[in-house]
């Protein structure tokens, strides 16, 4: 009797769903899975609070299309450690950081995306220098604006469902509250 091993078995289910990975450099599906796996564990080896490994997954390397099932399906049996983290990223649930630049809002989690809500950033001991952020309209007409310098220890700003887009610039790190 034949044993397949855990990568053969999460390949043998994507081709059997006809999954293909976009990325070239990962030709099968436990490639990818394998590879977000290894890159979330060095993501949390460096512990920086404000790049958590599910940020990674939602900034900076967002699953799209056959990616997403491939990791619904690959990771709770390559990395099972990783389930629960991966599947907040995935289902939208997973705690939403933002950086510096421009964000279309959207119910989708996506690299250059951010959710309806209530987001918050602190200065720390400095307050908040020079920082900038902006509501926009899907058409660009400013709907809300401010400008901050030096003596604000947190800003907090909703976003809503209906704005287009959230911009900021030297504002820190925007965690969701709400």
């Amino acid at each position: 009797m034949h044993i397949e091993s855990p990568q053969e078995r999460v390949d043998a289910g994507a081709e059997a769903e006809g999954w293909t990975m976009p990325d070239p450099d990962y030709e099968l599906a436990s490639e990818y899975v394998d590879a977000v796996c290894e890159t979330l564990d060095g993501v949390e080896e460096d512990g920086d609070p404000d790049f958590p490994p599910s940020s990674w997954l939602t900034r900076a390397n967002p699953p799209e299309g056959d990616e997403k099932l491939a990791l619904r399906a690959g990771v709770p049996v390559l990395c099972p450690r990783w389930e629960k983290t991966v599947l907040e990223v995935l289902d939208g649930k997973a705690e939403q950081l933002l950086l510096g630049g421009s964000y279309e809002v959207s119910s989708e989690v996506g690299a250059r995306s951010v959710r309806p809500g209530t987001y918050r950033t602190t200065g720390g001991e400095e307050g908040l220098s020079d920082c900038y952020w902006e509501r926009s309209t899907p058409d660009g007409q400013i709907i809300d604006n401010q400008f901050v310098s030096g003596d604000a220890r947190s800003i907090e700003v909703t976003i809503e469902a209906s704005d287009g887009s959230f911009t900021t610039r030297d504002c820190g790190v925007w965690r969701q509250v709400k």
